[in-house]
């Protein structure tokens, strides 16, 4: 939902978007995403027809420490129960599985050193989670894009190579809808890689095979100086071919490429 939806003119409603805008101003939320919040979910109250926002979104303190996790509260003591999950996905799948279990409750925390996403879920005050991807090569980038997605809502969480990734809760977007009634069990997998990057690899082991085959036999035949050009061509060709692949693989990233 656009932050540009009409706001509903009630008092009660004004009065109660008032009170939620402070609570979550105490727990912490910076002004532009706290007035993004607020706006988002007036537009949702107005477009639904309902004119009693404690009806639909809970008592404003409640609603507010679940938009925020709680405040410090939650930082300070976890719920013993919290579940932590591990899982990592290719370039081109990402964001699709980011969403498909941040609709189940996973919420990112980081990603560490191998690209993983580490996520977190708490049974019982768990929120839906919903995500996006950028492109961001400087520090300079990285900023301007953070800013430019603040008002509406996005943090960031987390960073791998030139990949940015960030969150906000679904009930930005979607009010109620976004509530949570029942948990799915987290999968067992940890890798999920999708078809046009597993044909990728596929052309990858096929070229790997095809050049081991080829310096297998210009070793064979090493004596004759007719070898020496392809041994100097295949030490070239490696690195060029590792640089054209990761430039590709940037170029299909930042064009939005993923599996269907």
């Amino acid at each position: 939902m656009s932050s540009s939806a009409h706001h509903t003119e009630d008092p009660g409603a004004a009065a109660y978007f008032a009170e939620l805008a402070e609570r979550l101003r105490v727990a912490g939320l910076p002004e532009q995403q706290v007035a993004a919040t607020v706006a988002d979910l007036a537009g949702y109250l107005a477009e639904s027809g309902s004119s009693d926002a404690h009806e639909e979104f809970g008592a404003p303190d409640v609603f507010a420490a679940r938009l925020t996790r709680g405040g410090a509260d939650a930082e300070e003591q976890p719920a013993a129960e919290a579940e932590t999950w591990k899982w990592a996905a290719d370039v081109y799948a990402d964001r699709k599985y980011l969403n498909r279990y941040g609709d189940q409750g996973w919420e990112v925390q980081s990603l560490d050193r191998l690209g993983r996403f580490v996520c977190r879920r708490e049974p019982g005050t768990a929120l839906r989670w919903e995500y996006r991807r950028e492109i961001g090569d400087s520090a300079a980038a990285r900023a301007s894009i953070a800013a430019e997605l603040a008002p509406d809502g996005w943090e960031s969480c987390g960073r791998w190579l030139y990949f940015l990734y960030f969150k906000r809760p679904r009930a930005a977007s979607a009010g109620p809808a976004a509530d949570l009634d029942e948990l799915v069990a987290a999968p067992e997998r940890r890798l999920f890689l999708g078809g046009t990057y597993r044909g990728k690899l596929r052309q990858f082991a096929a070229a790997a095979l095809l050049s081991g085959v080829v310096s297998g036999l210009l070793v064979y035949f090493q004596g004759s100086r007719i070898t020496v050009p392809f041994l100097v061509g295949a030490a070239v060709a490696a690195p060029v071919g590792l640089l054209l692949g990761w430039y590709r693989l940037k170029r299909e990233a930042t064009a939005g490429l993923e599996d269907a």
